[in-house]
């Protein structure tokens, strides 16, 4: 029986990775999607082999199946869909943040509620890749060349579970890959991903008066690229990390306080000193 790869959700995620997975283990790559019309152009677009608006049919026959979806929204599929799950299949989800899904799928507390049944292995990625625009018309095969990718096992992850996503990773071009649990992985991407959001809006809630465009220089558009934003996805994805991103701010509002006290005081050492150290660490984190 030929290996099947099932994509839950052909938006811009779900469908860029079903184009990146062609010949990945020569596998039939099989989707779903709640919009019959994206169903029927991924398949005839040759994105997926075969797709269908009913997500049961992808659970009965894939062997890895990977939710490109909502969190929000896994957790009422599995439920409804966990029992058609072939023996021995690997779960995995591709969400921003981890903890709070795993405790609603795995429940630390009471191990016996999980909604995985026995045998079903379950490790969780986050590729660190997306564009502004969301929707399967942005999809493309190139969206995770040269980008990070964590892998986040959990509690029904076992070895070789690990391995495939790995394998996965390294095919669709990942540049950098990095094993995280869910608490660790929620902290950083709290930095790396929730506050950069969070920061390029704020950068965008007040344009001054008269802003022309002829002023914004590549500086400009670098900070605020990712303030043109699927408010309803980062809205989501920002609740589910609260604390974490909470935290975050604090921190990065202290540090651009620092910033404005420097120059109200017209201190310029100790502006020097924050730029100097901001540079400094810019470099270590790149590996310069």
């Amino acid at each position: 029986m030929k290996y099947t790869i099932g994509i839950v959700g052909l938006g811009l995620m779900g469908a860029s990775l079903a184009m990146a997975l062609k010949g990945f283990k020569d596998a039939r790559v099989i989707g779903t999607d709640i919009d019959e019309e994206i169903c029927r152009r991924a398949q005839a677009e040759g994105v997926v082999d075969e797709a269908y608006a009913e997500p049961g049919r992808v659970f009965g026959q894939a062997d890895l199946v990977i939710f490109c979806v909502y969190a929000r929204h896994i957790p009422a599929l599995l439920q409804e869909h966990a029992q058609r799950l072939k023996p021995g299949c690997v779960v995995s989800d591709i969400c921003g943040v981890k903890g709070p899904l795993y405790d609603e799928i795995m429940p630390p507390a009471a191990p016996a509620e999980t909604l995985l049944p026995e045998g079903i292995r379950y490790v969780g990625a986050h590729p660190m890749a997306g564009k502004e625009r969301d929707g399967y018309e942005n999809a493309e095969a190139g969206l995770f060349r040269d980008r990070g990718f964590i892998i986040v096992p959990t509690r029904r992850s076992t070895p070789e579970g690990v391995a495939l996503m790995r394998e996965l990773a390294q095919y669709i071009g990942a540049g950098r890959v990095a094993e995280a649990d869910a608490r660790e992985h929620d902290a950083l991407v709290a930095y790396t991903s929730d506050l950069t959001h969070a920061a390029a809006s704020a950068l965008c809630l007040r344009p001054p008066t008269g802003f022309d465009p002829a002023f914004a220089g590549g500086g400009f558009r670098d900070c605020t690229r990712i303030a043109d934003i699927n408010a309803d996805a980062w809205t989501a994805l920002l609740m589910e990390n609260s604390a974490n991103t909470a935290d975050a701010l604090s921190l990065y509002i202290e540090d651009l306080q620092r910033f404005h006290s420097a120059l109200v005081d017209g201190d310029r050492q100790a502006l020097f000193a924050l730029l100097h150290r901001a540079g400094e660490n810019k470099r270590r984190m790149q590996g310069l």
